[in-house]
């Protein structure tokens, strides 16, 4: 039980570490669920390592009438099973119940702590810290940020201002930034140049008169190569008149019975030839007039719309042939799509509370934001409970085979109970002392405050008091455990990612580059 105990703790604080790391990164709605499948799969374990113990020290009572490997296996079996489901169960049901007001409250709470993430906003108040969460009391802070702030008074008065700011930021890393949507639209625009070829290639004609002078010459080389053998249409001779007709048909489409004085039939097989020809000039079945040069076919409607469908525009905005330089390009085209986004976005987040209700327009955005908001604070709660859990076990496993194997303390061993618990104690206290940067900035300060007189009217004081400290021992003891916890998914499990993996974050190139680029071309 002590190498299992001991096995599971480790991949318990790895998976502990990497949460943090969740909470500091911009996971996706993907990562956020494959973490929350390991976290879940990880408290079942935790679960089945409690019944194994139970049935084991039974069967060591019981002897032989104590239960078999196999009901052990079984037992502990279900019992993973049914802590999965239920953690599942309770964290669906967690998330579904909140209230519309907290739905709404949590998309700006998320948009505010990915921006803190990627350096865009700070917090008056709070530490002075370059770089402060990609450390541990940082990340641990973010960890705690939604529960801290949703308690903050009108937190949506205090987050609109900036809203738009921030969600122009988002919109505009989601494109790609800069840089990346030039190559998209340098992509659009050199498919858009290959249909103008194709366009200009295939005829640049679409005319009664054009159709008229090509059913002339038609016809006159049709006299011509029939003159070389000395015959007129009319003067073909009957067992000719079938090759006459399939080489004709090499390059004009007459019908099968047709007759080579037929002039009519000639002159409506080239007039179906000629239309083949317009349709294919017409780029994809886009009604565009002939003659138009390159810098026209591209302001043309029908290819503007192709265009905004390609790089992914609203309805509205006109694409340009080319740019004069990068600046040129961010603020005629980038800029313009990303704003209008963003103001779309705007509107969805500035809905009112009741729209986020089930069957509301804003359900699923309320949704999503809510479960970014909980599901790691709560797999961050349950890692814990595991972890603290099963390390007092451990010394309790450690210390009672201490004391089996010294005979003058076997009559001791009904006190044991008291070494992990002591330890717990001990350590407790110790965490609910100490301070950080992070938990001494007046910014954690009011936020923790605003987070317990939240509850004054719902609470006993002393419940309160425990969750005040509650939160100050999680900040405090998750900055000083994630070292440690970080070096044993790192060196002990090999690198274990638990399905997340950090996003680069690339660093946007300059507008010079752009242009860099285009004189490339």
């Amino acid at each position: 039980m002590i190498l299992l105990t001991s096995l599971y703790l480790c991949f318990e604080l790895a998976f502990n570490a990497r949460l943090l790391d969740v909470v500091g990164g911009m996971a996706d709605a993907d990562e956020l669920h494959h973490i929350e499948r390991f976290g879940r799969s990880l408290s079942g374990i935790a679960v089945a390592l409690v019944v194994l113990q139970i049935m084991m020290s039974r069967r060591a009572k019981l002897g032989l009438a104590g239960p078999s490997n196999t009901k052990i296996l079984v037992f502990c079996g279900i019992a993973a099973v049914l802590t999965y489901i239920a953690l599942q169960s309770l964290v669906d049901f967690v998330v579904e119940s909140r209230s519309d007001e907290f739905r709404k409250a949590s998309t700006s709470i998320v948009l505010v702590q990915r921006a803190l993430i990627d350096g865009q906003v700070e917090l008056d108040g709070l530490v002075d810290k370059p770089h402060l969460f990609a450390t541990p009391e940082g990340k641990a802070f973010l960890a705690l940020f939604p529960a801290l702030v949703i308690s903050v008074d009108r937190l949506e008065d205090k987050i609109h201002s900036a809203k738009f700011q921030l969600l122009t930021q988002r919109t505009g890393q989601e494109m790609g930034g800069v840089q990346g949507y030039y190559k998209h639209y340098v992509q659009a625009m050199n498919e858009t140049q290959a249909q103008w070829q194709k366009y200009r290639t295939h005829g640049n004609v679409d005319s009664a008169q054009n159709l008229e002078e090509q059913q002339d010459k038609a016809w006159a080389d049709y006299l011509v190569d029939l003159g070389k053998r000395g015959w007129t249409p009319t003067t073909v001779p009957a067992y000719a008149r079938g090759k006459v007709a399939a080489t004709v048909r090499q390059r004009i489409p007459v019908p099968h019975n047709w007759l080579p004085d037929d002039e009519v039939r000639f002159r409506e097989a080239v007039a179906v030839q000629f239309k083949r020809r317009v349709s294919a000039a017409k780029s994809g079945g886009k009604n565009i007039p002939p003659g138009l040069d390159y810098h026209a076919f591209v302001a043309h409607p029908e290819v503007q719309a192709e265009l905004r469908k390609q790089l992914k525009m609203p309805e509205g905005v006109v694409v340009a042939a080319s740019y004069k330089n990068g600046a040129a390009f961010d603020r005629e085209l980038f800029s313009v799509v990303r704003d209008k986004y963003a103001k779309q976005e705007l509107v969805r987040y500035d809905s009112p509370v009741s729209e986020f209700s089930v069957g509301g327009k804003q359900v699923e955005l309320g949704l999503s934001a809510a479960r970014a908001a909980l599901v790691p604070p709560m797999a961050l709660f349950f890692s814990l409970l595991g972890a603290i859990g099963h390390f007092t076990k451990l010394i309790f496993l450690i210390a009672k085979a201490i004391f089996q194997s010294i005979p003058a303390l076997r009559e001791r061993k009904k006190y044991l109970w008291l070494l992990p618990l002591s330890v717990l104690a001990v350590n407790w206290t110790i965490l609910s002392n100490l301070e950080n940067d992070v938990t001494q900035s007046r910014l954690y300060i009011y936020m923790l405050k605003q987070a317990q007189s939240k509850q004054e009217q719902d609470t006993h004081p002393i419940l309160r008091k425990v969750l005040g400290n509650a939160l100050h021992v999680v900040a405090i003891g998750q900055a000083y455990g994630y070292p440690i916890n970080e070096h044993i998914r790192t060196n002990v499990l090999g690198g274990i990612s638990y399905g997340y993996h950090p996003k680069v974050t690339v660093k946007e190139e300059s507008n010079a580059t752009i242009d860099a680029k285009r004189k490339g071309r």
